[in-house]
C-alpha cells in the first residue's frame, strides 16, 4: 500500500468522527516533514533573512511533536533516526539564531558617539558570522541527503499506512491529548521560578500545543481556542525571558575575548541590559502564571479533550 493518500477528502477536509487515525497520521507527518525541509533549503540560501533559521527550528519542533503525537504507529527505528536529525537540525541552528535576535537588537538609529561607533563594529562583526554560523545547517543537510532523506520519509509514510493498529482518530487523540496535558501539568503544578524550570516549562508547552494543533479538527473549537490563547502568551512570556538570558550569556562570552575596549564596555553594558531584561520577563511571567490562570486552563482542556465512547 502507497503511502500518498490524497485523495480529494483528505487534501484539507477535516477528518470525520469514522476516520482511521493512520490516515491522520500519513497525512500530519508527511506535510510537517516536507515543512521542515522546505525551511532548511531557505535557510541554506546566503541571502536568507533572520526568520529563515526561526521557521526552520519552528518547523522542526512541530514535525517532532507529530512523530511523538503518533509514536505507537511509527517504527521505533525510524522514529528515533528522524527525532535525532530533526533535534540536530535545530540545535545547529542555534548559534544563527542567536545572532539574528542579538543583531535585532542592535539595529535602528543611534545619535553618533563613541558607544555608536562600538555598536556599528559590533554590528559588522555579526554580519561576518552569520554566514560562518549557518554552515552546521548547511552540513546538516548534505549528511541528511547522503543519508537518502526522502527515501526514508517515504519508507516510514508506507510503514505507517500499512500498520495494524488503526483505532479510530477521536479515540487515539483523546488518549495521546491526555497523556501530553498530564505532563504539561505535572511541570506546571511543580512551580518555576528558576531558568531552567521556565526552560523545560517551555519545553512542554510547545511539545503541548503542537500536539493540539495536529488533533484541532477533532476538537470542540470554542474551548480549543480558550487553550490555544493561554499557550500562545505562555510561549510568548518565556519567549523573551529565554531570548534575552541567551544574548545576555554571549555578550558576556565576547566581552572575554581579546577587543577594543570601547568594544568590551559596550558588550558589557549589553550584558548587563539583557541580564536585567531577562530578570524582569521572568518575575513578569511567574506574575502571570498564577494558580488560578493553571487551574482555569486544566479546565479548558478538560472540555477540549473528546470524552471517551461508551
Amino acid at each position: 500500500m502507497a503511502a500518498r493518500i490524497d485523495t480529494p477528502r483528505t487534501r484539507g477536509t477535516p477528518p470525520r468522527d469514522d476516520d482511521p487515525v493512520r490516515e491522520l497520521a500519513v497525512r500530519t507527518i508527511r506535510r510537517r516533514l516536507r515543512a521542515v525541509w522546505v525551511e532548511l533549503d531557505r535557510a541554506c540560501i546566503d541571502d536568507g533573512g533572520p526568520e529563515t533559521i526561526h521557521r526552520l527550528r519552528v518547523a522542526s519542533r512541530r514535525a517532532i511533536a507529530a512523530i511523538d503525537a503518533f509514536a505507537n504507529l511509527v517504527p521505533a527505528g525510524s522514529r528515533r533516526w528522524l527525532r535525532r536529525r530533526l533535534r540536530e537540525m535545530r540545535r545547529a541552528a542555534g548559534d544563527a539564531r542567536d545572532l539574528d535576535v542579538l543583531a535585532d537588537r542592535l539595529t535602528g538609529d543611534v545619535p553618533p558617539s563613541p558607544a555608536s561607533a562600538a555598536r556599528r563594529r559590533l554590528v559588522a562583526m555579526l554580519s561576518r558570522q552569520r554566514p560562518l554560523a549557518r554552515r552546521p545547517v548547511m552540513e546538516v543537510r548534505e549528511r541528511l541527503m547522503e543519508a537518502g532523506w526522502s527515501e526514508r520519509v517515504a519508507h516510514l509514510l508506507d510503514r505507517v499506512a500499512d500498520g495494524r493498529m488503526n483505532p479510530p482518530a477521536p479515540e487515539f487523540a483523546r488518549k495521546r491529548l491526555k497523556r501530553v496535558v498530564r505532563r504539561f501539568f505535572e511541570r506546571a503544578d511543580r512551580g518555576v521560578r528558576r531558568g531552567a524550570e521556565l526552560h523545560r516549562l517551555r519545553i512542554d508547552g510547545k511539545r503541548l500545543r503542537y500536539t493540539l494543533e495536529i488533533f484541532s479538527p477533532l476538537l470542540s473549537a470554542d474551548h480549543r481556542r480558550r487553550c490555544e490563547k493561554t499557550l500562545e502568551a505562555l510561549q510568548e512570556g518565556l519567549g523573551r525571558y529565554t531570548d534575552h538570558e541567551s544574548i545576555a550569556d554571549r555578550l558576556r562570552r565576547w566581552s572575554d575575548r581579546p577587543v577594543v575596549e570601547a568594544d568590551r564596555r559596550l558588550l558589557e553594558s549589553m550584558g548587563r541590559a539583557e541580564h536585567d531584561a531577562a530578570d524582569r520577563a521572568r518575575r513578569k511571567f511567574v506574575k502571570w502564571w498564577t494558580r488560578s490562570r493553571r487551574r482555569a486552563l486544566r479546565r479548558c482542556f478538560r472540555r477540549v479533550i473528546p470524552r471517551e465512547s461508551a
